[in-house]
């Protein structure tokens, strides 16, 4: 065979494109700690991390869904907690004044109508982003307001002293592809219809039980003192407690669950990224071999190449 000068010229070029595209292959892989550039590289790896990175960015966007969550069942925890606190108070103040001078009892209702505008703004309570958390569907309006046309003793429908213009909506966020859970409660739920022990709503608001209780104790209320209307809004006032003690623990079960989602979506990202860094990332010791191999490979190359070009006649005679 032949070998023309052509021939030779050729394949030394190629020989040293070859080994240069090796070079810059592995410092783009050194770069980059990827052993998978593109999907020649790995087609079978290539297509399981295509995968696996998509399930990873799903269950990151369940795990930050469930972080929202945990946000606002955190902030209607926390009122929910202040809440009670007040109720307790009231009851505390409630207790026994029957048994109390006309003079003690209005001083007793001056501190208890304090708590009760602080009430108020507790059920008019919005989240960081301006909603209202106890306005159903309704999040964007004030959901509670006094009913000025309401008169004396306060129940619910006409003659409820604090009038709900939000709904019984409860907002949903999905947090898992199998599971949706409410974020919020409504205002109709927890404020207006107030259960009893044996789950019977009393037929009076949070509001109307504390109004009443006020109308029995001030004397400038216009309302005549019972001992019967005193006890049905004591005894209001205690299912208010018990009421709000049960709303709250449903919130405590669902951010319970929550956080045993999130312990169980971090360990599945964490198996995702485990997998994904053993297709994926690159050997260094295994590279930087290669990368010297590829390197006296070349220099090789470039050497004979030279020599060879130079080959003639003319230099030994």
């Amino acid at each position: 065979m032949r070998v023309t000068n052509s021939m030779m010229f050729n394949s030394g070029t190629q020989g040293m494109l070859d080994r240069q595209a090796d070079l810059f292959k592995v410092q783009n892989q050194l770069s980059t700690g990827r052993r998978i550039l593109s999907p020649q590289d790995d087609p079978i790896g290539s297509a399981e991390a295509l995968k696996l990175s998509q399930s990873k960015a799903v269950t990151t966007q369940y795990l930050t869904n469930q972080a929202t969550a945990q946000t606002s069942l955190g902030t209607l925890d926390t009122t929910l907690g202040t809440l009670g606190d007040a109720l307790t108070r009231i009851a505390e103040i409630s207790a026994g004044a029957d048994t109390q001078s006309a003079e003690k009892r209005d001083l007793l209702a001056v501190e208890m109508k304090g708590i009760l505008q602080n009430i108020v703004g507790l059920a008019n309570t919005q989240d960081g982003t301006g909603l209202y958390i106890f306005g159903g569907y309704h999040s964007e309006s004030q959901p509670f307001s006094l009913n000025s046309a309401a008169t004396p003793p306060y129940s619910l429908g006409p003659q409820t002293y604090v009038s709900y213009s939000g709904d019984a909506g409860q907002q949903v966020v999905q947090v898992t592809a199998s599971k949706d859970m409410n974020v919020n409660e409504n205002g109709l739920d927890v404020f207006m219809k107030v259960e009893d022990a044996s789950g019977s709503v009393i037929g009076r608001s949070m509001f109307d039980s504390i109004q009443n209780m006020i109308d029995q104790l001030d004397s400038s209320s216009g309302v005549p003192y019972s001992q019967a209307s005193y006890s049905q809004a004591f005894g209001d006032i205690k299912n208010a407690i018990t009421h709000v003690v049960t709303v709250r623990a449903s919130v405590g079960a669902r951010m319970n669950s929550l956080d045993s989602l999130t312990a169980a979506g971090k360990d599945v990202n964490f198996n995702y990224d485990t997998r994904l860094s053993e297709i994926q990332d690159l050997d260094y010791t295994e590279a930087i071999s290669r990368f010297s191999n590829y390197q006296t490979q070349l220099q090789a190359a470039q050497l004979s190449f030279k020599q060879i070009n130079q080959l003639s006649l003319f230099n030994i005679l």
